[in-house]
Order: C-alpha cells, then structure tokens, then sequence
C-alpha cells in the first residue's frame, strides 16, 4: 500500500513538470506582437523610405487568443490605402482592397476550435507584412 501511494505521488508531480514544461515551450514560441508590422527602408532613397514606411498592418478586431460562439467573423483593422490585404483562416481566404483611408472589413469562416487568422499586406512592390492573431471557436458555456 505504501509503494502505491509513493507511485501515484510521483506520477502526480512528473504529470505537472511535463505539463508545465509544455506550457512554458509554447508561450515562449508563440508571436504575442499586437503591434503595427512595418518594414526598415535599407537605402536613403526618399521615395522607397516613404514606401517601405507605409508597408503596415493592423487589426482591431478580432482581439488576439478571443473566444467566439460565431462560425463567422468581422476582420476590422488598418493599412495603407495601395496595399492588397488577404485574410487567411483554417478554411478560407479573402482578399479584400482598403478605402482610401486605409481601412478594410471582412467576414470569414472559421473552424471549430483553435483558428490561426492571419491577415497579411501587400504592397504594389511585392513586399508583405502580416498580423496572426489566434481565434477559438466554441458553443461551450464559461
């Protein structure tokens, strides 16, 4: 009876040291940068300054690691007006064109679960820049 119980503490102790260790590897992997991608211009030419400066992408909603009941949803954010942007789920893309002002919507699907959503922009020139942030659907009651 003794060694039992020593065995289930011991089980009990490495289940939580794995699981921790588990925890602590996937915070430290995963891209928690909320904050506007952009690009450093490499040449001191003005015209690709200005170009390279305006390579940006922002998203207000979703809120990164946001849980919703709805299978779809709204993509709002930010970018510069000549930019492409193309939202990407675990089941589709979109492509949407900004205003003038630079401002996009879009609805999307997502999958039950965890959904990587990434939203990336393109500028006329070819280069991108994106935003990940990470959406779970679910009906459960919290």
């Amino acid at each position: 009876m003794k060694e039992r119980f020593i065995i289930i503490i011991v089980a009990i102790i490495a289940g939580l040291f794995i699981t921790s260790a588990g925890f602590f590897i996937y915070q430290s992997t995963k891209k928690g940068n909320d904050s506007p991608l952009t690009k450093q211009a490499s040449s001191s030419n003005s015209s690709s300054d200005q170009q390279n400066s305006t390579l940006f992408v922002r998203v207000s909603t979703p809120v990164d690691e946001s849980i919703t009941a709805k299978r779809t949803i709204v993509v709002n954010g930010t970018t510069n007006p000549n930019n492409l942007i193309i939202i990407s789920s675990n089941l589709e893309d979109v492509e949407v064109k900004p205003t003038q002002e630079g401002a996009f919507t879009a609805s999307i699907d997502i999958d039950a679960g965890a959904n990587e959503l990434v939203t990336r922009a393109i500028a006329p020139n070819g280069e991108s820049v994106q935003d990940i942030k990470t959406i779970t659907y679910s009906t459960e009651e919290f």
